[in-house]
């Protein structure tokens, strides 16, 4: 593995020294540091360090690109002296009182970080079941494998079963986001799923429970209801623990966790999130009744919703839409950004004249290409102008267009890139969602290459 302590003490220095760090986690191609004081994190210094392709601060984070080698960095960081004399480990935030309630950061920062560490563990789970999902699919479709037995069931499950499950294991990680018992969370959201109870909750119907009558909500699929009820449950934990004696809390404190909480979430928080839910459909409803309006603006702007983290507050909303409906277009179409970003990389690895730029763009493409990351391309070669981040959003709405043209909507949930690629054998209108990705590849790769050939884009000359 290639030594990377240079790199390290270099994020480090960058990110204003080891005691400036509250944790660090990592994404696909991100380090992501948690600081006591933002102030400290020099950009400016961290974008000239070999290694580092960029740096954002987004999401509660301050963020630094790496590229997808993130993991062997982020392993070589945590094992840093200067990390394990703090006492930090990896993926174990550290709390620390006097930042805790960081006020500066913004609500909606710490809502789009909530999301992230509640959702982000199980993206790539999503992703490779939506290619076990897209092969069988296709199988059927086929008529090799007969949809009603068990082989067909089976691999349908692996990304199905996560979808209808997501209450149980989104309880987990917001179990550990919110510092509550995420075994007893699990337990709720185990409870709020169990057959006998799941059957009974009928979404609109009415239904009762311990006397009270009330608007029943299927938690199938959903995500505020369980969120919410983990949220105030970690609050009412931590307030038994001040009050109950110290050898009762063993057994005490999960008994009235769960025997509060899970009639209170069928109850109270079921209903709250269908209120919830149904306003979110309905703002989408408007926007949806469009297919082409949703193929125009997710196709052209999500890549750059996805670069300021702000999609942990989105996917999570059109993934509880599809589990509703069974289709959901704006994922289909939000991928095109990728594809588009592909082009562009492709380009300017064959009509740049700068040798670095041309390698720069090369291994990008590359990556985009194969597992459908497009940061190292957006940060190291997309965001140095404003003609080709321009020719992004231009390429990526076209392909959208055709998309919404097509109806083209995702059945399930999968990346952009070639490993990932037959997560879409399934999606409605497969050839043209085929057709949109050749355009926007083909534009954004044609744009590019008059742009550098008339001399706008002077960075590449």
């Amino acid at each position: 593995m290639k030594d990377y302590k240079k790199l390290v003490q270099s994020v480090i220095a960058g990110v204003g020294g080891a005691d400036n760090i509250n944790d660090c986690i990592h994404c696909a191609t991100r380090l992501r540091f948690s600081l006591k004081d933002g102030s400290k994190f020099d950009q400016t210094a961290l974008k000239a360090v070999d290694g580092v392709l960029g740096t954002l601060v987004s999401s509660g984070y301050c963020q630094v690109l790496i590229g997808t080698h993130v993991g062997d960095v982020y392993a070589e960081l945590m094992n840093a002296p200067e990390m394990k004399a703090k006492g930090l480990k990896a993926s174990d935030a550290i709390d620390d009182p006097a930042t805790a309630g960081d006020k500066k950061t913004g609500l909606l920062d710490r809502f789009t970080k909530m999301m992230s560490d509640v959702y982000a563990p199980y993206i790539p789970i999503l992703a490779t079941g939506g290619i076990a999902s897209g092969v069988i699919g296709l199988l059927a479709n086929m008529g090799v494998v007969d949809s009603a037995s068990l082989t067909y069931q089976t691999f349908y499950a692996i990304f199905y079963a996560l979808i209808y499950f997501f209450p149980i294991l989104l309880a987990f990680t917001a179990g550990k986001h919110f510092k509550c018992n995420p075994y007893v969370a699990v337990t709720l959201g185990a409870a709020i799923m169990y057959p006998g109870v799941a059957d009974l909750l009928v979404t609109g119907e009415k239904a009762s429970l311990v006397g009270i009558n009330f608007t029943a909500y299927n938690f199938s699929g959903s995500f505020i209801p369980i969120l919410l009820a983990v949220f105030c449950m970690s609050y009412f934990e931590k307030w038994l623990k001040k009050v109950l004696p110290q050898m009762t809390q063993f057994i005490l404190v999960p008994f009235l966790c769960l025997i509060v909480f899970v009639p209170l979430t069928i109850l109270v928080f079921g209903p709250i999130g269908g209120l919830v839910a149904n306003a979110i459909n309905a703002v989408y409803g408007l926007v949806g009744a469009s297919k082409i309006l949703v193929g125009i603006v997710f196709g052209g702007f999500f890549s750059l919703v996805i670069l300021l983290g702000m999609h942990w507050a989105v996917t999570p909303i059109l993934l509880g839409i599809m589990a509703e409906q069974g289709f959901e277009p704006a994922l289909a179409a939000g991928g095109m950004g990728n594809y588009a970003a592909l082009g562009i990389c492709l380009a300017v690895a064959v009509f740049a004249k700068n040798a670095g730029d041309k390698a720069t763009a090369g291994s990008a493409a590359f990556t985009n290409a194969l597992c459908g990351i497009t940061e190292p391309g957006l940060y190291g070669i997309i965001l140095r102008s404003k003609w080709l981040l321009g020719t992004m959003i231009v390429s990526g709405a076209a392909a959208g267009l055709i998309l919404g043209i097509g109806g083209v909507a995702a059945t399930n949930f999968s990346f952009s890139g070639l490993l990932a690629f037959s997560g879409w054998f399934g999606c409605v209108n497969f050839p043209m969602y085929c057709v949109g990705i050749v355009a926007a590849i083909a534009l954004g790769f044609i744009l590019t290459a008059v742009l550098l050939k008339s001399g706008k884009v002077n960075e590449y000359n």
